[in-house]
């Protein structure tokens, strides 16, 4: 008769074998005070000495509870010690913060834990920091999910590993048999009185949707769920891997910084083209975390849609905008010119300005000559003919004045400014160009009224833009 084996061996195995951890590592376990994340550190305890590693215990209060929160947190501290391994503790005012951004309550709380989790490693004081999730945590995300109509990345529920810096060994574990071992180690836990509030959308389906659907309809809608988060996580990453293949070519990156022709962006499917998107916010954050598919949708409207020079800002401090035909994600709004500038221009020609990193265009077209592959509508079309005097190139300043095609009479440009909300912090590089003594262009605006080209220009005047990088046809690795 074969005897299976307990759940430590069994679990143990399993992290063995999906090499969870490495030798040496410095492993932080998140533990909040109840039986996944207790047991989650018992485990983890007798594991650091057949592995090797270093293992600290790490809470973060929430002060949502008050003193049980700080009972919780005190207990923590208490295991920790009689473990004999390192406490490390975070904390931040929850409901405070809750209230002043008008946001959800355990979305805010999980955002602020992973940030100190996420903290933790970028600091260097832990190499990966490990979360008790359960099966039955997997299944519950996967229906919450579904009944918010999730993407297939929210499909996927909750990964086992979150951008190289957390993990979740307990996945392959059943909360009864976490409760069952912690009964038969006779393991003090805290019990979270919140998880009683069947107000909260998670506790509702944990304790009336779950039991439902196992009594009714499929005793085994655990496994199922969790395996149906296996394969949608597959699915995502052969996308993800697609989505660089067929974008590396196009993608060029410049420190916290990426950009990438709309026109190459456009001609994606769906599908690949938001993934781009996600993985060069990622470029720009440090993290695509906290970024949702509405973000993202926002972002592809924005990069179809927008006029050149607009910004769109995003969470995380990141920002994109238009420039010309590219798309630029970074992060933060960062002055693209730390001093003034001033170049005079040849057309047709090229001009580069280190100050903005870009090199600029200059061109002249032929509006009758077949083959050229320009939506003219898109494009500053200005009438070499109108253009009497020196060009000059040379970014904004205070006092400048403008008549862009549209508007009426001659206004400042800090006004147009205003009206576009372009950041302050982007104006001082802002690049115009002037004709003797008049602004004829300035980035993002239609052309001047006395300049600008008509139906009947025969040879117009094209402004374009490119980093001042070499634009790479290949690489030999993809971004």
């Amino acid at each position: 008769m074969h005897h299976r084996p307990d759940v430590y061996t069994r679990w143990s195995l399993e992290v063995r074998s999906k090499q969870f951890f490495h030798p040496g590592q410095r492993v932080g376990v998140g533990v909040s005070g109840g039986p996944d994340s207790v047991l989650l550190l018992h485990f983890m305890a007798k594991l650091a000495g057949e592995l090797g590693l270093t293992v600290a215990a790490v809470h973060f209060n929430h002060h949502l509870r008050g003193a049980e929160s700080d009972g919780d947190e005190a207990m923590v501290g208490d295991l920790a010690t009689s473990l004999g391994m390192e406490y490390l503790r975070g904390e931040a005012q929850v409901a405070r913060v809750v209230r002043e951004r008008h946001g959800n309550l355990e979305a805010v709380a999980r955002e602020l834990r992973y940030r100190y989790f996420f903290s933790l490693v970028d600091q260097g004081r832990m190499d990966l920091v490990a979360t008790a999730h359960t099966a039955n945590d997997q299944a519950e995300t996967v229906l919450m999910r579904l009944l918010r109509g999730t993407g297939t990345r929210g499909l996927g529920g909750i990964y086992p590993q979150l951008e190289g810096k957390v993990v979740r060994p307990f996945l392959g574990l059943r909360r009864d048999e976490v409760m069952q071992e912690i009964a038969a180690r006779k393991i003090f836990y805290r019990v979270d009185s919140s998880n009683k509030n069947m107000e909260l959308r998670r506790n509702k389906v944990r304790k009336e949707l779950l039991p439902l659907l196992a009594k009714e309809y499929n005793p085994q809608i655990v496994p199922l769920l969790n395996q149906f988060a296996d394969r949608a996580r597959d699915d995502e990453a052969c996308l993800e891997r697609l989505a660089r293949e067929r974008s590396h070519a196009w993608r060029v990156r410049e420190g916290r910084e990426e950009r990438i022709p709309i026109r190459a962006l456009m001609e994606l499917p769906p599908a690949l083209a938001r993934r781009v998107l996600r993985q060069m916010a990622q470029v720009g954050r440090g993290s695509s975390y906290g970024l949702t598919h509405a973000h993202i949708e926002s972002l592809r409207r924005f990069a179809a849609e927008a006029q050149s020079g607009r910004i769109l800002t995003m969470p995380g401090g990141m920002v994109a905008r238009k420039e010309f035909s590219w798309l630029v994600v970074a992060a933060g709004a960062a002055e693209p010119a730390k001093r003034d500038f001033s170049y005079l221009v040849s057309i047709p020609g090229e001009l580069a300005v280190p100050e903005l990193g870009v090199l600029f265009h200059f061109k002249i077209l032929n509006r009758n000559d077949p083959g050229k592959a320009y939506n003219l509508n898109k494009l500053v079309c200005l009438d070499p003919q109108k253009l009497f005097g020196e060009l000059e190139l040379r970014n904004w300043r205070a006092g400048d004045s403008f008549s862009p095609v549209g508007s009426r009479g001659v206004r400042k440009v800090k006004e147009f400014f205003r009206e576009r909300k372009i950041p302050e912090v982007l104006r001082k590089g802002w690049p115009v160009l002037l004709c003797g003594s008049h602004i004829v262009w300035a980035r993002g605006f239609p052309p001047g009224r006395g300049v600008a080209a008509t139906d009947q220009t025969p040879q117009i005047l094209i402004v374009e833009e490119q980093p001042l990088r070499s634009f790479p046809a290949a690489r030999e690795e993809p971004a």
